[in-house]
């Protein structure tokens, strides 16, 4: 009898472990499927022009061997990325990203649902509701204020992924699972290295409290901290490896960085190049994130001491710069670290208006929790209403019974009114992505099959900050022409001679920086195609890639929508 009774309950055990598990996966794909809907999805663009040389291994092309952008591409120090290079060619490229950014979404509702217990949300419903929350949440959309780290975005790269992961760590961290969280940090740093070093900070103060309230004895904590280090190195060793071997980074002409960033992109680095309305709005996110963390009231979250962790990673990177122009520590993009302020506010502010729409009390439930609802997830220009109306609740937590039955249906329908704008908006942007991404596919492929393999193209460069050249209107056209060029170097197999983005490549090559900014002031100061040509002449390039305007005496090669190839006189043989 006993012996039965052990095995129904380990069978049972197991069926509801099942169960938990499908349902978690099920909250999971779902709320992952709806964000992806509501973002938006086009593949091939900004960042990707990092990431699509490494997918079809072009450093290893003859005709790239003097590329010193595709070459530093070798050392690109994600080894998710070097793990699937080579692997990738032609319009397979388009389904394999498509796959990793549902992957990264489900990763990062992994993350939240990590956090769901914590914050004391354990019903399938509720966890459900917290989630769908996090995909309406106007605090994710888009990119971090301040910072300019990519939250909900609409298409895929490893730092986005790294959103999730830095989640699972920071949730395991809280529960005590030090092992299983320095892994999931090896793991971060495998995908984005510099995410990882935020962590160190949480981790620290989070580990350094529990063990001044006395939740650890020494022994156990060195050992789960032993075990979680080892496999955390082993995960941080190809990365750490690739940073060590980079040839361009050991040649350091003499610059400085801070300059760099100003003409690069110093959204990631440089406070004073920030708007103060951003660094303001966040500061107000921050304060949303707060407050809620606080009126949830759940001893053990950790919430509201992670938020001011994360915040305190931000406030370093605002006075680093000021205090040093260090490469390897600027490097560390600080300032994005503003992404974890949003990714802890937004988890805060749900929990929130999860709890109270599951309360008993009738006022949270019909007026308080759709108006938090309302103001979180429409637009960030109704953030603000959100620590005022958190006072209003601590102040005055009875609402009159006599308007309190209408006031949900009206303010949820104003979400779903929101959320149908916002789908419609971003189908459309989505649609112009993939117009100008295509004209841009079209003209690779076409130079790929008509031109000869050393051929060198001179395109648009992209809008650049802090270096003389275009005039305001002329610059505009080309940054415009340039959109959708990531994919270029990809499809075509041919070097292009030099592009804004390219600069990005200075931050682990530093050989490459007078390489990159002497040519792109050149090419910036050339304001007409038969200027444009004749630099192109002089400088060994075969084609040039401008807007489709008829210049007398200027043949052209090849159009593809808005862009038109012209073969430079005496340097292209087709």
């Amino acid at each position: 009898m006993t012996a039965s009774l052990m095995i129904s309950d380990t069978v049972g055990g197991r069926e509801q472990r099942a169960a938990h598990w499908g349902a978690s996966l099920a909250i999971v794909s779902f709320s992952a499927v709806l964000s992806l809907v509501l973002s938006g999805y086009a593949g091939g663009q900004e960042n990707n022009i990092y990431h699509l040389p490494i997918l079809a291994r072009l450093y290893d092309e003859p005709q790239f061997s003097n590329d010193m952008f595709i070459q530093t591409l070798r050392f690109y120090a994600s080894g998710f990325w070097q793990i699937l290079a080579g692997r990738v060619h032609g319009q397979d490229v388009y389904a394999v990203l498509f796959v990793l950014q549902i992957l990264s979404r489900m990763v990062l509702f992994a993350g939240v649902l990590a956090w769901a217990g914590l914050l004391g949300i354990e019903s399938g419903a509720g966890q459900l509701v917290f989630t769908v929350l996090i995909a309406l949440s106007s605090i994710l959309r888009g990119y971090s204020l301040a910072g300019d780290g990519g939250l909900l975005i609409d298409y895929f790269t490893q730092s986005e992924l790294a959103n999730g992961t830095m989640l699972l760590a920071l949730a395991w961290a809280v529960r005590g699972r030090i092992a299983a969280a320095f892994a999931m940090n090896g793991v971060t740093f495998f995908i984005n290295a510099f995410i990882a070093v935020w962590i160190a900070l949480p981790f620290a103060v989070i580990l350094g409290v529990q063990c001044w309230q006395g939740q650890w004895r020494l022994r156990a904590l060195l050992t789960q901290a032993g075990v979680g280090l080892a496999a955390f190195a082993v995960l941080a060793l190809p990365v750490v490896h690739t940073i060590l071997i980079d040839p361009f980074a050991k040649a350091t002409p003499a610059f400085d960085y801070v300059t760099f960033l100003e003409e690069f992109f110093p959204y990631h680095f440089l406070i004073w190049a920030i708007p103060a309305r951003e660094v303001w709005l966040l500061a107000i996110i921050f304060g949303c994130g707060m407050i809620a963390a606080v009126m949830l009231r759940v001893p053990g979250s950790w919430l509201p001491t992670t938020l001011l962790a994360a915040a305190a990673i931000w406030i370093i990177g605002v006075f680093l710069p000021f205090a040093t122009h260090s490469r390897m520590l600027l490097n560390q993009h600080l300032l994005r670290a503003s992404t974890m302020v949003h990714l802890l506010a937004a988890l805060a502010v749900a929990a929130l208006a999860t709890r109270w729409l599951q309360s008993g009390t009738e006022s949270d439930r019909r007026v308080w929790a759709p108006l938090l609802v309302l103001l979180s997830c429409t637009s960030q220009m109704m953030l603000p209403v959100i620590p005022v109306m958190l006072l209003a609740r601590l102040w005055r937590p009875a609402v009159p019974m006599s308007w309190r039955p209408y006031v949900a249906p009206v303010l949820l329908l104003g979400v779903a009114a929101s959320s149908g704008v916002r789908l419609y908006h971003n189908v459309a942007w989505a649609r112009t992505v993939t117009d100008r991404r295509n004209d841009w596919q079209a003209l690779g492929l076409w130079a790929q099959a008509h031109t000869p393999l050393q051929a060198t193209f001179l395109i648009p460069t992209g809008a650049s900050r802090g270096l003389p050249g275009l005039l305001p209107e002329a610059d505009a056209q080309q940054a415009q022409l340039f959109e959708g060029s990531a994919v270029f170097a990809y499809f075509s197999h041919r070097p292009s001679w030099v592009s804004r983005p390219a600069g990005a490549a200075v931050m682990w090559a530093p050989a490459y920086y007078w390489t990159w900014r002497s040519r792109l002031i050149a090419v910036r100061a050339l304001k007409t195609l038969p200027e444009r040509l004749d630099y192109a002449a002089h400088h060994d390039i075969a084609y040039v890639v401008d807007g489709c305007i008829q210049q007398a005496g200027v043949a052209m090669a090849a159009h593809f929508g808005r862009l038109c190839v012209f073969a430079v006189p005496g340097r292209s043989v087709s």
